[in-house]
């Protein structure tokens, strides 16, 4: 049985309308080749004659055997495709479908041939990594990367001078020495932090035991407390405490 690459359908809108089903069709062909393909026309009214054609780019590349067929309700209408040897390889058109004895006229695209298939690029080049870190290209298939010879005399920019593996070794240990004076630089951070704790947990317990003091010594003694040391007592407790206080809800 033969393609079928489109179906038409006539009468169904209204009297002599003209459908298609599928917007545009497409032939696949090579220069000096052929194919035979079916057309469904379907009519849902009165019977008719109808009318294939085709558009000035397709004329002699499709051929009906039928072209002007009448249709009482389906009709396959047969046409052969072809390509000359010199012609084009791809060619686009459309193919005409004429009702109501020229009152109708409605098309459909047509593409026949192969599109032409791009060459493959080639590979990229895949990039390995030596022994001493140098970046070289190496293409699959070729001779194995050869390792470059230094220059004794340094000549050139200079950039021979500094190797990668030295510039490795640079960083790296720049990167070490900075990581190590970080932590170096947290420890006493932390250390600081609870140096400075301590002392005002301590001053805070030396202020309460003055303060207990004062109240227990009998009146007798004569200790008397003036203006000046009772605010820069009061002052230093509070500071104490707020410290407390704030380093307590750090550590929560």
């Amino acid at each position: 049985m033969q393609q079928i690459i489109q179906n038409v359908i006539i009468n169904r809108q209204e009297h002599n309308s003209i459908e298609f089903e599928i917007e545009g069709i497409e032939i696949p062909l090579a220069p000096g080749e052929e194919q035979t393909f079916e057309i469904l026309v379907t009519n849902q009214g009165s019977p008719t004659h109808i009318h294939f054609s085709v558009s000035d780019e397709l004329k002699g590349h499709i051929t009906f055997l039928r072209d002007n067929p009448y249709v009482l309700h389906k009709e396959y209408v047969s046409a052969v495709a072809r390509i000359p040897r010199d012609g084009k390889v791809l060619t686009d058109g459309k193919i005409f479908i004429t009702a109501g004895y020229g009152s109708k006229k409605k098309g459909f695209p047509a593409q026949l041939g192969k599109k032409e298939e791009k060459p493959k690029e080639p590979e990229d080049e895949i990039q390995i990594w030596e022994d001493n870190d140098e970046l070289r290209p190496y293409r699959p298939g070729g001779d194995a990367p050869k390792k470059k010879t230094s220059n004794p005399r340094g000549s050139g920019s200079g950039v021979g001078v500094f190797s990668v593996p030295f510039l490795k070794k640079l960083f790296v240990s720049e990167g070490t020495q900075t990581r190590k004076s970080g932590n170096k630089t947290r420890q006493a951070v932390g250390e600081a932090d609870k140096l400075s704790l301590s002392m005002a947990f301590g001053g805070f317990l030396l202020l309460v035991f003055l303060f207990s003091i004062y109240f227990v010594l009998p009146e007798g003694i004569g200790f008397k407390v003036s203006f000046t040391q009772a605010l820069t007592f009061s002052i230093l407790f509070v500071t104490c405490i707020t410290y407390l206080l704030l380093k307590i809800m750090e550590d929560g």
